[in-house]
């Protein structure tokens, strides 16, 4: 088996107080049996770990929406504690991801955290992965696991070829995926995004982008960032495909995720008076927060799009 991580992954260090967007904040967090029995054998001596503070296997939020366990400094009380190896598997693996082929886990940054965010977009060298080791058991892919790497690798030629532009990539990825997005209004798919599950993050809303009236051009200030954002999103969401024509649709996810974190982008550069790289990083933030971070969401655009495609 080898394992894989992204070259941008030693980068990363959680800025702890320093985060704007406190991932201990807002969200709902499951904690794992195993982790859990370690909390309430600590119960015996440490009152921090006061039954009230746990509903079922979740971290119960006070009345700010803050982790029990989150400090007046914005630090964690485990960590500091305890140490990592306390913290349940979701404090454990965010903000990370992993891609999982018979052969290989590969493991990423997710675009939901301001510091990774902020890591991948400001990498100047082309997204790549890099292995960190390999066992002795050796595993074969299968013949469709073949032909999803084969096809991703399709896409980031395209994506990382610096001699054309966001402008064009697109053009080219639109006709791989087969599928026209425009066949679903503009305003459309703000109604669909806007009906999605809201994870109550951010205070940000799909509807606040009806000021446009379609999805605008890119900034080629920004070359190098779009190819970055879409390079994560290539390797993060293609690399999970279940079969030919779900290749196509996670591909068109692709292209609607990018559009709407350029529209993102736009408007809260517009409310800035700047386009500048951290309200990219910000729009990037949002949209993975609201969407990455949901199954359900992922399924529900999943979904649409393979409609249209059955429609052709």
């Amino acid at each position: 088996m080898k394992y894989y991580e992204f070259n941008y992954n030693k980068k990363f260090t959680c800025v702890g107080s320093d985060c704007k967007h406190n991932c201990c904040i807002g969200w709902k967090i499951d904690i794992d049996n195993k982790t859990l029995k370690k909390y309430f054998n600590l119960q015996k001596f440490d009152h921090k770990f006061n039954q009230d503070f746990f509903d079922k296997n979740t971290f119960k939020l006070n009345k700010l929406g803050r982790c029990p366990f989150l400090e007046d400094d914005s630090l964690c009380y485990v960590i500091k504690k305890y140490g990592e190896k306390y913290l349940c598997s979701t404090c454990k693996a965010h903000p990370r991801f992993k891609n999982f082929f018979s052969d290989r886990v590969e493991t990423g940054l997710g675009l939901y955290c301001e510091e990774s965010a902020r890591i991948i977009l400001s990498q100047k060298s082309k997204m790549k992965l890099e292995l960190l080791r390999q066992t002795t058991t050796i595993k074969k892919l299968t013949t469709f696991e073949k032909k999803v790497l084969k096809f991703r690798n399709e896409v980031l030629a395209v994506v990382q070829n610096r001699k054309l532009s966001t402008c064009d990539k697109i053009k080219l990825l639109e006709q791989k995926s087969l599928i026209d997005l425009t066949d679903i209004s503009y305003f459309n798919w703000i109604k669909i995004y806007n009906s999605l599950e809201k994870l109550l993050v951010n205070e940000f809303t799909f509807d606040k982008l009806n000021c446009y009236k379609n999805f605008t051009d890119f900034n080629n200030e920004f070359e190098r960032e779009y190819e970055q954002i879409l390079s994560y999103l290539t390797y993060r969401h293609i690399s999970r495909a279940i079969d030919n024509l779900d290749l196509k649709v996670r591909l068109s996810f692709v292209l609607l995720s990018f559009k709407f974190i350029n529209q993102i982008f736009t408007l809260l550069s517009q409310q800035d008076t700047k386009f500048s790289i951290e309200n990219l990083i910000e729009a990037c933030r949002i949209y993975s927060s609201e969407i990455e971070c949901s199954d359900q969401n992922i399924i529900s655009l999943l979904n649409t799009i393979e409609t249209l495609i059955k429609f052709i």
